[in-house]
């Protein structure tokens, strides 16, 4: 068969795969009013796509590793792995008004090529999606295909956009290097050498700067793009992998083992520390409504993989169960819900968060009352946690 026609085919398999009818019942899942910090409000199954109430107990060989939102439609891009039509890559599209897949775009054929990170790009409109095996991605959603392919021989672990100068940076492990890319020629135009262990990043708009994780050196790295150098590394503690940052603040918040460091840019010190147990940290997410930080982690088994929910003033104000390796986490301004992409179960974890009314402060920051609304258009399964 020819590669052209492998390619429609191994679509077309996926595209029936995730569009199979579902029979389903409209009712709305259970508000889980109790945990203040929010709760898994529907499940949302990959390799089928049907939704279920609450966290169902789903493994999948379909594997999503990471999230991306495009402000322009309002549309999530999944990024998964697939056995099926020998072992692809996909981006799915995701609708989050009624929490269903879409339209997915075959990205890669025939062999196992993980994305591990991806960003939209607001000037072209691309996604740009980090491999371990092929370079950079550059996806059009427009016209559902890979518009161009930038080479880089090194496992890519995630990408970020800097809007000031328009360049989409890429961590790059092997070689300890954060790659620098022109969208307007989708070339590389500079390599910035950071140190071993390369791995998430963050912009932060007030002072330009990108912000580098280096979990094996327990550091986060400073980059200054306006001349492509380091200009700080910070000591944060054990395997820092996940980062992001507060608007409220300024401040940078690091998910790692055991805890989340928050750095002040002002000074590229720790500001403080606020320990979460036993837990390896993935993935860290802002909620601009309630001021909440959201960090993934696990306890190393399939039954410990959790978000923990941390309040503006630093404590932990809720923990709840989602599916197996949660990698990546990103909040929707439309609907105001988290999704987790959880690898190992093959689905997204689809959470209501609470708004907070404001009633007092502690440290500065105000703190109160919350109240969790349960979504009016979704149809879900029947029955309980775990599907058929």
């Amino acid at each position: 068969m020819k590669r052209g026609n492998a390619i429609r085919v191994a679509a077309r398999a996926l595209l029936v795969l995730s569009f199979l009818p579902v029979f389903v019942l409209s009712i709305l899942p259970t508000a889980q009013s109790a945990n203040p910090g929010g709760y898994v409000m529907l499940t949302l199954d990959l390799s089928n796509n049907t939704l279920y109430p609450g966290n169902a107990n789903v493994t999948e060989n379909i594997k999503p590793f990471t999230i991306t939102y495009n402000p322009n439609n309002g549309y999530l891009y999944v990024l998964i792995t697939s056995p099926y039509s020998g072992s692809s890559t996909f981006m799915l599209v995701v609708d989050p008004i009624n929490n269903t897949i879409i339209d997915s775009i075959l990205l890669t054929s025939g062999f196992a090529n993980l994305p591990l990170g991806a960003v939209y790009d607001p000037e072209n409109g691309y996604v740009y999606v980090a491999t371990n095996d092929t370079g950079v991605l550059v996806v059009n959603p427009a016209t559902k295909e890979v518009v161009a392919r930038i080479p880089i021989h090194d496992q890519l672990e995630d990408v970020v956009y800097d809007p000031e100068n328009g360049y989409i940076y890429a961590t790059a492990l092997w070689s300890g290097t954060v790659v620098v890319i022109n969208p307007a020629t989708n070339s590389i135009v500079a390599t910035i050498g950071v140190g071993p262990d390369p791995d998430r990043m963050i912009y932060d708009p007030r002072n330009g700067y990108i912000y580098v994780t280096r979990p094996d050196y327990g550091e986060v790295s400073v980059i200054d793009p306006k001349n492509d150098s380091v200009v700080a590394n910070i000591t944060v503690g054990a395997y820092p992998r996940g980062i992001t940052y507060d608007p409220r603040n300024g401040y940078i918040y690091v998910a790692e083992y055991g805890g989340v460091a928050v750095i002040d840019p002002s000074t590229d010190k720790l500001a403080t520390y606020i320990p979460i147990g036993n837990d390896v940290a993935y993935a860290i997410a802002y909620d601009p409504r309630n001021g909440f930080m959201y960090v993934t982690a696990s306890y190393f088994s399939t039954a410990g993989c959790f978000v923990i929910a941390i309040a503006p003033n630093n404590t932990i104000v809720g923990e709840f169960q989602v599916g197996y390796w949660p990698r990546s986490i990103v909040y929707d301004p439309v609907s105001g819900y988290l999704y987790v992409a959880n690898v190992y179960s093959g689905t997204l974890s689809i959470i209501a968060t609470p708004n907070v009314t404001s009633t007092g402060t502690s440290s500065g920051i105000a703190v109160g009352t919350t109240s969790s609304t349960a979504p009016a258009n979704n149809s879900v399964a029947a029955g309980g946690q775990t599907p058929a």
